[in-house]
């Protein structure tokens, strides 16, 4: 099987046959962070620092522009690389084993595109035979492919037949 493999679409996600150790899967979605969503996030958040709302001041920064705040960064890319709904029936077992890291690599501005890629690192399949804990690592890329975010955890994902 070739190493690299683009998931099926959003409303499906990806599922657990899917995921094979050493496979990267690159999610099709991408988002559009707009020039002033990530302003609002912030400071419903509490985290009104001039870096992510005050456009003068930032531009007097090596930035130069308004930083989005890296909660939105991750909360995207986690996002777009969401594995498929479990049944209604199952919905207890859609559950993270947890962010074991997360790290912010570059700074994501208003009107930056974000897509996410998720490095397969191992699987284990569940006893009943509906899924399986998948530890993935979680890249997240700008529109000229720099990593943004790097984002390890582990979760269960559901078969395509639970």
């Amino acid at each position: 099987m070739a190493d690299r493999v683009e998931a099926l679409g959003r409303s499906s996600g990806w599922a657990f046959e899917d995921a094979q150790t050493g496979l990267t899967i690159q999610h099709p979605e991408g988002r559009t962070i707009g020039r002033d969503e990530h302003a609002l996030l912030a400071m419903v958040s509490n985290n009104a620092s001039d870096l992510h709302v005050n456009a003068e001041f930032a531009r007097a920064t090596d930035f130069g522009e308004p930083v989005v705040l890296g909660a939105l960064t991750i909360a995207v890319v986690l996002g777009l690389a969401e594995p498929r709904e479990w049944p209604a029936a199952d919905a207890a077992l859609d559950r993270s084993g947890g962010w074991v890291s997360m790290r912010l690599a570059a700074p994501v501005f208003g009107g930056d595109t974000l897509r996410a890629e998720s490095t397969i690192l191992s699987v284990v399949p569940m006893p009943d035979g509906r899924g399986g804990l998948v530890r993935r690592r979680i890249v997240g890329l700008n529109q000229r492919a720099e990593v943004v975010a790097t984002i390890d955890e582990e979760r269960t994902v559901p078969t395509r037949r639970s």
